[in-house]
């Protein structure tokens, strides 16, 4: 599967963000980024940055999985119509078959 190149921050996330200092929001935010692109659990943020980190994880965890939901099930979709193709001797531009592989 090919890797995400973005993920949300809900405005609910403000309620939660405005309780710390910009201090511990910009450790949150790297903390947020390394999860969020290399599955890294973060080692150094306090008690209110790890409470807000763990609310913010579980709401990333979720979207991936949507996400993964929806890109396998185009994927299948891609898979069904290549083979309708296929039956007919049409051919599967490259372009195409890449995006779905």
């Amino acid at each position: 599967m090919k890797v995400k190149k973005s993920f949300v921050l809900y405005h609910d996330f403000r309620n939660w963000f405005s309780l710390l200092t910009d201090e511990e929001l910009g450790r949150l935010i790297r903390a947020i980024f390394d999860y969020e692109m290399n599955k890294e659990l973060p080692e150094n943020l306090n008690e209110k940055e790890q409470i807000a980190f763990f609310m913010v994880r579980d709401i990333l965890d979720r979207d991936r999985e949507k996400y993964e939901r929806v890109c396998n099930r185009n994927k299948e979709n891609a898979r069904v119509r290549w083979e309708k193709m296929k039956k007919y001797g049409i051919e599967i531009p490259a372009e195409e078959r890449e995006r779905y592989e």
